[in-house]
């Protein structure tokens, strides 16, 4: 028997990653399909293709010619009338579109920022500390990166719970519920479009929405669809998965004392947590793209205009690549995880998100070192974009507010 002669396994699955089912069981399903069809195609909103071998999905996450990015590839389509940039672009524009925005996201400019998220967490935790109790995801990593991104953006930060919620509608509530979906990203369109025009009245400021409406792609300022999709994107990434990550990272600590211990007596290593908790616990479960051609991958035949998930989340606990994938390992070499992405479309905010993610778990292991979960842990009823904790009960044993408290306040003023 030659190779010729092996059929590839028959592909058709029934998964639908937007279901509560899938929420429940991401990872044993990402396994099966490992051992099973490995790109297997599912039946669920019009047909779509997994991929969850890590080879596999790094692979097509660098080819952009075949895999792209164009703006037919959501699943479900969101119905946006433009494409959200640079997300929805492929090279070569996609590198004009992301450098109008890369400036903001340099590790530099993260660096820059820790002493300001660092106050955030400080102003934050006050508020709570002397009660012994808190929503954790609520009262901290939910409001930190939502008032740092919407003060990079030049937007009211107070305002960040109405964003918020309009955020995780448009993210969360789009495959069950649309309505609602709809009304959240009308709300966003709206006030973007509102601080567009404050900007065209009043001036531009040194701020990221000021940057993108004046930057250039081909020698022209991008129409007002684009501008909005633009900020759009901006306040998805923000307002989202940074704080997916901490949640599910304070779940883990509380499930497995042991590496909280190892953080608490040994603080340096929280560099290397940092990947490990990417790799292990990955927010952004996959992205999806469109074939360009009908052509063979891996074994299947791929057809022009299917979809096609790449899913990070299955690539990050793939055993070819990761020795003992679902044990968190402090100390794993050549940790190289899926968790932002794959070729030209990494994530631009990841700089951004490690420094804001390891300033909120140090400031909770100094100030509520002996934190336990107190309730239901509550996560998003859809994890298919973002898998992540809606709501997370904690106790603690009380302690003082802080003498930096104020200085946050200050800061945005």
């Amino acid at each position: 028997m030659t190779i010729a002669d092996v059929e590839a396994p028959d592909p058709s699955v029934d998964i639908d990653h937007h279901s509560a089912y899938f929420r429940e069981h991401n990872y044993e399903i990402y396994e099966d399909l490992r051992e099973r069809c490995p790109v297997a195609h599912s039946t669920a909103w019009g047909g779509f293709w997994l991929l969850v071998n890590y080879q596999d999905v790094y692979d097509a996450g660098q080819d952009n010619e075949l895999f792209s990015s164009a703006m037919e590839k959501a699943i479900p389509m969101v119905g946006n009338p433009d494409p959200f940039v640079p997300i929805d672009t492929d090279p070569p524009v996609l590198k004009q579109y992301r450098r109008i925005g890369l400036p903001w996201f340099s590790p530099s400019s993260a660096k820059a920022l820790e002493p300001m998220f660092r106050e955030l967490a400080t102003e934050l935790i006050d508020e709570f500390i002397e009660a012994g109790e808190a929503d954790i995801v609520g009262q901290l990593t939910t409001p930190l990166p939502a008032r740092w991104i919407l003060r990079m953006l030049g937007f009211d930060e107070s305002r960040w719970r109405e964003w918020i919620e309009w955020i995780h509608s448009a993210v969360h509530d789009r495959s069950h519920d649309p309505d609602k979906a709809m009304a959240g990203v009308t709300n966003i369109y709206t006030n973007i479009t509102a601080e567009m025009a404050r900007r065209r009245a009043d001036g531009y400021g040194d701020d990221l929405l000021s940057a993108i409406m004046q930057g250039k792609v081909d020698g022209e300022p991008l129409p007002d669809g684009l501008v909005i999709g633009y900020a759009f994107l901006m306040l998805l990434g923000g307002m989202d998965t940074t704080s997916g990550l901490t949640g599910n990272s304070l779940v883990r600590l509380d499930e497995q004392p042991e590496l909280r211990r190892r953080l608490i007596e040994d603080p340096d290593v929280l560099p290397k947590a940092t990947e490990e908790f990417l790799r292990h616990d990955t927010p952004s479960q996959g992205l999806a793209r469109i074939i360009t051609r009908d052509c063979e991958f891996k074994g299947q035949q791929l057809r022009e205009g299917d979809r096609v998930l790449l899913m990070f989340a299955a690539a990050n606990r793939d055993p070819e690549v990761f020795t003992d994938p679902d044990r968190i390992d402090f100390d794993r070499v050549g940790n190289r995880h899926l968790a932002f992405g794959a070729g030209a479309h990494r994530c631009m905010g990841s700089n951004h998100a490690r420094v804001m993610f390891q300033v909120m778990i140090s400031e909770i292991l100094t100030r509520l070192p002996d934190y336990t979960i107190s309730g239901e842990i509550e996560r998003f009823e859809d994890a298919g974009d973002v898998y992540a904790v809606r709501r997370l009960p904690i106790r603690f044993t009380p302690g003082p507010r802080s003498s930096r408290a104020g200085s946050a306040a200050t800061s945005a003023a």
